[in-house]
């Protein structure tokens, strides 16, 4: 598989394991409430218990987690490269900025 490909598709099952995990998430957060259950508590969502969403929250957010380091992986270079050139940038400009203060100090040394 082209590296190109291998991207595009960690990128796509890293959308649909986060849109899952937010999903379970919000039902396992507003779904059910904690407390006794028959006291004016939800016990049940979609026919379901909470016992049935946790499974697949923690699944798809093990996933999750694996597929951001496969990412990173593949992004390695990308993320080595973008990281020395914006510190090599900054260095450049603050030179530039010191030449500066300095031609202006020596011109005014002349007048």
């Amino acid at each position: 598989m082209k590296r190109w490909k291998a991207n595009y598709v960690i990128d796509v099952l890293l959308i649909l394991c986060l849109i899952f995990v937010s999903v379970t998430g919000l039902v396992l957060m507003f779904g059910f409430t904690s407390g006794e259950p028959g006291v004016g508590r939800n016990i049940s969502f979609m026919g379901t218990g909470k016992g049935s969403w946790l499974p697949w929250h923690s699944i798809f957010g093990l996933g999750m987690i694996i597929l951001m380091f496969v990412h990173l992986i593949l992004h390695w270079d990308f993320m080595r490269d973008q990281f020395k050139e914006f510190f090599s940038k900054e260095n450049e400009e603050q030179e530039k900025v010191k030449k500066k203060a300095g031609e202006i100090d020596s011109d005014e040394k002349e007048n």
